[in-house]
């Protein structure tokens, strides 16, 4: 899907971080109760102190769809992080630590998933990442979501480059309209069933 006048991509500004702390609890919480255990609403001033991280990071591209109506409240937002051959860990995931609220043990699983999973399939090879991404449940069913992950392949594609992603299984079938193939699952503690998915370069 393309974008519209009303549903157009951009990339996130300072002004925009209050809008990202909420946009996970926005996106997950009304259907996962495993996502409002993981993520309360509450840690929203860590989603804006990572993504303030991030806005000037050159490895990342921010990419949001905002309302119509107001331009920096955020319903749709994708993080595309490039990793160089050789990096280990998973970007900011790593280097920044949740705060209190967060169930320690299932981010911690669900980070040492990434850190594997990813190196098993990308290491030793130039790639991006899609960190994170959400769409607010308010707007979901509208293409907003399609928008953002196409313009992220086309980002992928412009530098050559494959793409990996870490999706819940809820996601997977979305992702594979893409190009991604499933390269592996695993079942995190709580219950939820976490997918790993490529998106190779060329062969989409």
């Amino acid at each position: 899907m393309s974008e519209t006048p009303e549903f157009k991509v951009t990339l996130v500004t300072p002004e925009d971080l209050p809008s990202i702390g909420t946009l996970h609890a926005r996106a997950f919480h009304k259907k996962s109760d495993w996502h409002r255990k993981v993520f309360p609403l509450s840690i929203a001033p860590w989603w804006e102190s990572k993504y303030a991280l991030d806005i000037p990071d050159p490895t990342t591209r921010l990419l949001k769809i905002s309302s119509p109506d107001s331009p920096h409240t955020v319903t749709g937002l994708l993080s595309l992080r490039k990793y160089t051959a050789d990096e280990r860990g998973v970007g900011r995931w790593s280097s920044t630590p949740p705060p209190p609220e967060v169930d320690s043990d299932i981010y911690k699983a669900m980070i040492d998933a990434m850190i594997e999973y990813r190196e098993r399939y990308m290491f030793g090879k130039e790639h991006f990442c899609v960190d994170h991404f959400g769409v607010d449940s308010g707007v979901q069913g509208k293409g907003l979501g399609s928008i953002l992950l196409g313009r992220a392949c086309e980002i992928a594609d412009e530098e050559g480059l494959d793409v990996f992603v870490q999706a819940n299984e809820f996601a997977e079938s979305f992702y594979q309209k893409f190009g991604f193939k499933t390269e592996g699952t695993l079942v995190m503690p709580g219950g939820l069933t976490e997918c790993f998915l490529v998106r190779r370069f060329g062969r989409s």
